[in-house]
């Protein structure tokens, strides 16, 4: 399970009809509309037409609207029953750390 806290940044004219376009979605809770244009959203994995819809694919799916301006998390959990990135059976998350061992060392 995965769970982002987000803001989405629009033009305060488009706040409402965005506001209303993500709480359509599922696994997303609005949870703040101040009026000026920022959104604040909870996303969460979720299940749409029988399939497995990603937080984060929803994150990337709402990025791109053409009123949205950007997007920023700011939280971000996932737990041991969150499924693997797509395309892969099992990736350590840990494993570019090793890439950097050699750019760590100082020259003799």
């Amino acid at each position: 399970m995965s769970i982002l806290g987000t803001v989405v940044r629009t033009r305060p004219e488009h706040a409402a009809p965005v506001a209303q376009r993500l709480s359509a979605l599922p696994g997303v809770d609005l949870a703040l509309n101040p009026g000026d244009g920022r959104l604040v959203a909870v996303i969460e994995d979720a299940m749409l037409d029988g399939q497995p819809v990603s937080a984060a694919a929803t994150l990337a799916q709402v990025a791109q609207w053409p009123d949205v301006m950007g997007t920023s998390l700011v939280y971000e959990y996932s737990g041991p029953d969150a499924p693997p990135p797509e395309g892969s059976d099992a990736i350590d998350y840990r494993a570019w750390r090793d890439s950097l061992a050699p750019a760590r060392r100082t020259p003799t």
